[in-house]
């Protein structure tokens, strides 16, 4: 039965697609952090706007701030590597993205901590 909270978008809050790419991403670099990113999914499912799971499901993800940094910097290499297509550049683009907002949000939140 689907959860009937309203959905509010963070920058914690990563779709299951999001998180299996990064998972793709990080598998042959490091696969411990792949595991990191792909246990994310393993908890409740984030209400959406229509209360309806679908393969877009949200998970809110709790990472350490130095795993987030080597998601990053491992994204980051991916997208420069010569043979990626541009389509993957993209798609790479986006998750660095949502990682850095995450990132700003762990900052944020460390840094209200010790106002």
């Amino acid at each position: 039965m689907p959860n009937k909270g309203k959905f509010i978008p963070r920058a914690d809050t990563f779709n299951r697609g999001a998180l299996r790419m990064t998972v793709a991403m990080l598998r042959d670099v490091n696969p411990a952090l792949a595991l990191v990113v792909q246990n994310q999914m393993s908890g409740p499912i984030n209400p959406q706007v229509d209360n309806n799971p679908s393969p877009r499901d949200n998970f809110r993800v709790n990472i350490v701030p130095l795993e987030v940094r080597y998601i990053i910097e491992t994204l980051k290499t991916k997208e420069i590597h010569p043979n990626v297509d541009p389509g993957t550049q993209m798609l790479i683009k986006s998750l660095v993205i949502d990682w850095i907002n995450y990132a700003n949000m762990l900052i944020e939140l460390e840094n209200d901590k010790n106002a």
